[in-house]
């Protein structure tokens, strides 16, 4: 198994939140053990903002999460590439407006895989498979 993890889903993940549902921690789990996880480098962007605005993630937390992120051998950090590009075109902004979610629902779409995530707005878009 291969999925996408959105920036709350990663960061409740590597810290082991009970925050994060069981399915989303069972479907993450799964990935690591296997085929991996895919995190956009724009949730690495989306986190930095939050140590900025909301602080509901520190510099601390960004810089441990990165560290584990780029020592996991089954993490792909997954660049903005021209079809992550592509997809983010067509995405109606009527269905999500925020750019960071944008730029994740993108991937998993240029990518077509699933997308463990929270996120009502994007699990009622259903623009792509979600884990939640």
């Amino acid at each position: 198994m291969r999925v996408v993890a959105d920036s709350h889903a990663i960061v409740w993940y590597v810290q082991g939140s009970s925050r994060l549902s069981e399915t989303g921690k069972a479907a993450l789990t799964e990935s690591e053990q296997s085929d991996g996880i895919v995190v956009s480098v724009a949730t690495l962007v989306d986190l930095w903002y939050v140590t900025q605005t909301t602080q509901a993630v520190s510099a601390d937390d960004l810089s441990r999460l990165q560290a584990k992120l780029d020592a996991s051998a089954n993490v792909d950090l997954h660049v903005i590439d021209v079809g992550v590009a592509d997809a983010f075109t067509l995405i109606p902004r009527t269905l999500l407006t925020d750019p960071w979610d944008r730029f994740i629902v993108a991937t998993a779409k240029a990518l077509a895989l699933p997308l463990v995530t929270r996120d009502a707005a994007i699990r009622d878009s259903n623009l792509i498979e979600t884990i939640w």
